[in-house]
């Protein structure tokens, strides 16, 4: 009986020692992968504000006028710019005629 007790004594001790291992073995899994999630968390929280912030740049983008768009002014400015030549030109012909109705006023009829 006494060499049952014994035996029984070491087989609960290596139980023990068998649990022990077992449970610091899980512990350290299940921290890590604690640890693993919050950093998976933490990056995919990163990579939602990444990913508003390139919808925020393709919106703009998309507004922006387009090389087609920026000829199209190009050449209404070029439209614009021979207007305001021409009407250049029929100014200085009308400055011209009201300068001299003005000498001819101020001068009178003296022929």
């Amino acid at each position: 009986m006494t060499i049952d007790l014994i035996i029984l004594n070491q087989i609960v001790g290596v139980l023990g020692f068998c649990l022990a291992v077992v449970s610091m073995v899980f512990t350290f899994f299940a921290t890590r992968s604690k640890a693993t999630d919050e950093r998976f968390k933490s990056v995919s929280d990163r990579m939602d504000r990444q990913e508003r912030r390139v919808q925020s740049l393709e919106q703009t983008v998309q507004a922006l006028p387009g090389r087609d768009d920026i000829h199209k002014v190009e050449i209404h400015v070029e439209r614009m710019s021979g207007e305001i030549s021409r009407i250049g030109a029929v100014l200085e012909r009308v400055d011209r005629v009201m300068t001299r109705q003005e000498e001819f006023l101020l001068k009178g009829n003296q022929r």
